[in-house]
């Protein structure tokens, strides 16, 4: 547990100190730092109900080529596999790594990464749509790159990148045309996807 909260903090303050050095030197100062990031509460209730519909989407989005690769005999628990929670159980010290990992380590530093700094901050010099183009492209490339190096599995490195940036494209729109900007809604859905997925690993 010791290396995961430790790993968990680290990458947490190193997205805040880009967050920091990008929020002084972009000269919009005119918003505190936590409301220019979009760590608020959206101002309406539109955002609950398209967030269940992003939720939904998303679900389809990743879970469907994984179960269809699956199909065909794809490895994909030996492709996702986690040292620090795959096949472990569902125990006190697991569920806390769990927690750490879904809603710090991804969820909340990936929101605040791509949705937040990057997006916003592109969206900002050049529009909406390169902004949640350009942060979609960026989030999606983590999701496969790794399998297409480490596995040389290219057809499925692809498809998860096209299929996380659909995801981020979702989200980033769900934030900043139904949530006032906001990071919340996104960093919701990423949670709740990301608490079942590691559930998934620990009772496989």
């Amino acid at each position: 547990m010791g290396d995961v909260l430790r790993s968990t903090i680290e990458q947490l303050s190193i997205v805040l100190c880009l967050a920091l050095i990008f929020y002084f030197g972009s000269g919009r100062k005119k918003k505190g730092f936590f409301p220019w990031l979009g760590l608020y509460f959206p101002k309406n209730k539109e955002w609950i109900g398209n967030s269940i519909l992003v939720l939904a989407v998303s679900t389809l989005v990743m879970a469907g080529p994984l179960l269809l690769f699956q199909y065909f005999g794809y490895n994909i628990s030996a492709m996702f596999y986690d040292e620090a929670i795959s096949g472990r159980g569902l125990g006190i010290n697991i569920v806390v790594i769990i927690l750490l990992k879904a809603l710090i380590q991804t969820a909340l530093s990936e929101e605040l990464f791509f949705r937040g700094l990057i997006g916003k901050e592109i969206a900002g010099k050049f529009g909406y749509l390169a902004g949640n183009i350009t942060q979609a492209v960026i989030f999606g490339l983590p999701h496969g790159l790794p399998l297409m190096i480490v596995y040389k599995e290219y057809s499925f490195g692809i498809t998860l990148i096209l299929t996380a940036g659909i995801v981020g494209y979702f989200q980033f729109w769900l934030n900043e045309k139904k949530a006032d900007g906001s990071l919340l809604p996104s960093i919701i859905i990423h949670s709740i996807v990301n608490i079942v997925s590691f559930i998934t690993k620990a009772l496989g």
